[in-house]
């Protein structure tokens, strides 16, 4: 297979899949030929990424990912994506680890935010992602305001993430609105969903009462761009 790109995801299996359903819609060719060349790595058994950085004594995802990396050294896709905003806190790592270009998650979002159309961002991620201020540091860097989470908020969101969605397969609605809500109550003019079973959650929201800005869906337009250019090459 020539002219392809790779998926390194299962963090978790529900938000990766959300993330291949999401290309298919955004990119509807007529014939099977004219799909995008892409492998997946679905690689369920990568340790829990918050688990590690809030307890370094815990199972560490890297080993694992730079297994993945190793292996796709020789594969030699032309670009990979990381459908995980929480593994992006080990990105150095793995770039050094490649002279594939790794699409960032987390720079992609923050540039994709129109400057001159908000200026307070609710920040809703897991905790290993708040702990780690990936998304705070880039945020503040550009010139935002971040509305963080209280610890109240914050429990409400690692409910809906590990609870429903990785434990259960269950989208919550409600609870992912009241969310919303609460950041909105906060100050926050929009919410950034840096968690891709927020992102999940987000896909299967019909009435979208609250903006928001999607990771996940950046990430996918990002994915989108750069295999429509390889499929010129073909």
């Amino acid at each position: 297979m020539k002219n392809f790109f790779a998926i390194l995801g299962g963090m978790g299996t529900l938000a990766t899949t959300n993330f291949l359903i999401e290309l298919n819609k955004r990119h509807t060719p007529t014939k099977d030929q004219d799909f995008f060349n892409y492998m997946l790595f679905n690689h369920a058994e990568i340790p829990d990424r918050t688990s590690y950085i809030l307890d370094n004594s815990a199972p560490n995802p890297l080993p694992a990912l730079l297994a993945d990396i190793e292996q796709l050294n020789v594969l030699k896709p032309d670009f990979i994506v990381m459908p995980c905003n929480t593994a992006h806190y080990f990105i150095n790592d793995l770039t050094d680890a490649t002279s594939i270009p790794i699409v960032n998650m987390i720079k992609e979002t923050v540039a994709s935010i129109p400057l001159n159309t908000t200026k307070k961002i609710g920040l809703a991620v897991t905790q290993g992602t708040l702990d780690s201020q990936l998304y705070e540091r880039e945020l503040l860097f550009n010139g935002y305001e971040v509305i963080l989470p209280n610890a109240t908020l914050q429990h409400k969101i690692n409910e809906l993430i590990y609870t429903y969605i990785k434990e259960q397969a269950i989208i919550n609605l409600l609870l992912y609105e009241e969310i919303l809500e609460e950041f909105q109550q906060l100050g926050s003019d929009i919410t950034l969903l840096g968690c891709t079973e927020l992102s999940l959650t987000n896909s299967h929201d019909p009435l979208r009462k609250f903006p928001v800005i999607d990771a996940e869906k950046i990430l996918l337009e990002r994915t989108y761009q750069l295999a429509q250019q390889l499929k010129m090459k073909v």
